[in-house]
């Protein structure tokens, strides 16, 4: 079955709103009690060009990437740290100073952003400077130190060839006939010479390399609180959490949100809300009465979706919504009975009608003067001991010659009578019963198919649905 999206966020929504609203709130609670009493910490910025050379910004953010990998890997070395933090003679672990130490490319350029966090703005501004200093020389040297190794090792052997050159030149300026003097004068020239060409190429390459830089000193920035970053950035975290938990368990539980998606699954019609006002439940009463009348049913058993029985109280405002005024049905012996003695003289000309439970075991009335019918007309009451009680709708009589013709009326009106399904009494007749299922907020999709074994293991229609605001429970 496709599952409408609108569906899935209230089956979330209305299933487990309070597990969403704790996942909010107690993660923002717990970062704000422990931001709580903390000072924000200063920031300081400085700007290194981490290299000059032209190759490094060539490949884009990939190169930018190294270089910033470059300048936080000597930034937050311990080696580093302890020497800066003892040259400036400042109380801080390096250890601690490290994870405070952030750094962030600029563009597509060798710049990079050098930040220190300090709960003292004079220390923070100190390490940042040092730090910066600390760093270009650590990166001067790894670009550079090859390359001027390499010089200083030519340079030697340079030296070393000069000075056997001088040896020969003296053993040749004495004895300008020695051949092997000679020869070793001429070897000694090359060699110095390929010497200095390499020293010359070597030099070349360490002018390319290029040499970082501070660009631009240590400054404070403004101060800013993470308190309140940080708690919202709490909330969204733990509202994902619970979304997922929500999700996962309405995996495990699947629930129907709503009782109008309950009725479209179940096939049936929506019959109303039965605790939303009296013009409502009215309404509610009159399409049961026409369902039941539709199949010629005179019963009702209200089937709870939920973990237990229908309320008491729910089953009464649907039983009295049904009966239309909370009346019984008069028996056409009871009426046959009344004799012109049991009528007012005074009501030839009104009509009487008196409301169940108005007259008393002793036929005693406990109201004086003038009864109404609901219509908002008086009418004179009826004698003591008079028992005539309307069927869902006012019953007139005028005269007593008219006493068989209502009789025969209140019999030809067969009431729906509604109880809960538990009172149903399996060994009385049950042709005509039918079921009316109601319908929480929120309705686990077991219970459907509870409802649809019922109805098809009992063999009464399926009525419809009527919905209550109220979880039902056993």
């Amino acid at each position: 079955m496709i599952v409408e999206i609108d569906e899935v966020a209230a089956r979330v929504i209305r299933s487990y709103w309070l597990l969403l609203l704790v996942m909010l709130v107690v993660p923002v609670l717990l970062v704000g009690m422990v931001m709580k009493g903390k000072a924000p910490a200063y920031m300081a910025q400085t700007r290194l060009d981490a290299s000059s050379k032209v190759t490094d910004a060539a490949p884009g953010d990939a190169g930018v990437s190294v270089v910033v990998s470059q300048v936080k890997a000597f930034a937050t070395s311990y080696n580093v740290l302890s020497r800066v933090i003892r040259d400036q003679h400042i109380n801080r672990q390096p250890l601690k100073v490290a994870k405070k130490i952030q750094v962030n490319g600029l563009g597509t350029s060798t710049v990079v952003e050098l930040t220190v966090s300090d709960p003292d703005p004079a220390v923070a501004r100190k390490l940042t400077d040092a730090l910066g200093v600390a760093v270009v020389g650590e990166i001067n040297k790894s670009n550079q130190g090859s390359l001027n190794a390499q010089i200083a090792n030519i340079d030697k052997q340079i030296a070393k060839a000069q000075k056997r050159l001088g040896t020969v030149n003296r053993t040749v300026v004495n004895n300008p006939f020695n051949v092997a003097a000679a020869n070793e004068k001429d070897r000694l020239s090359s060699e110095i010479a390929d010497l200095r060409t390499d020293r010359t190429t070597l030099r070349g390459e360490l002018v390319s390399a290029g040499r970082a830089a501070v660009v631009q000193p240590a400054v404070l920035q403004p101060r800013q609180d993470p308190a309140v970053m940080m708690s919202v950035l709490a909330g969204l975290v733990g509202l994902i959490g619970g979304i997922l938990i929500a999700v996962l368990l309405e995996i495990l539980r699947p629930t129907v949100p709503g009782a109008h998606r309950v009725a479209r699954r179940l096939g049936v019609p929506l019959l109303g809300k039965i605790d939303r006002g009296a013009a409502q439940l009215s309404d509610t009463g009159r399409r049961i009465r026409l369902a039941a009348k539709r199949e010629n049913l005179t019963q009702v058993a209200l089937v709870s979706t939920g973990r237990g029985p229908v309320p008491v109280d729910l089953v009464s405002k649907v039983a009295a919504a049904v009966y239309g005024d909370s009346s019984t049905v008069i028996r056409p012996p009871t009426i046959a009975g009344l004799d012109d003695a049991q009528i007012s003289p005074d009501a030839d000309d009104d009509a009487i009608a008196t409301d169940q439970g108005r007259y008393g075991a002793d036929g005693e009335d406990p109201t004086a003067g003038t009864s109404s019918n609901g219509d908002g007309r008086s009418h004179t009451p009826v004698k003591p001991g008079t028992t005539i009680i309307r069927t869902g709708t006012a019953l007139m009589v005028k005269r007593s010659q008219r006493v068989e013709a209502v009789a025969e009326q209140a019999a030809a009106r067969a009431i729906c009578h509604v109880h809960a399904f538990e009172d149903i009494d399996p060994g009385a007749d049950t042709e005509t019963v039918g079921v009316v299922a109601v319908a929480g907020p929120v309705t686990r999709l077991s219970a459907l198919q509870s409802v649809r074994d019922l109805v098809a293991a009992s063999g009464w229609p399926l009525l419809g649905v009527v919905a209550t605001s109220r979880k039902i429970r056993g």
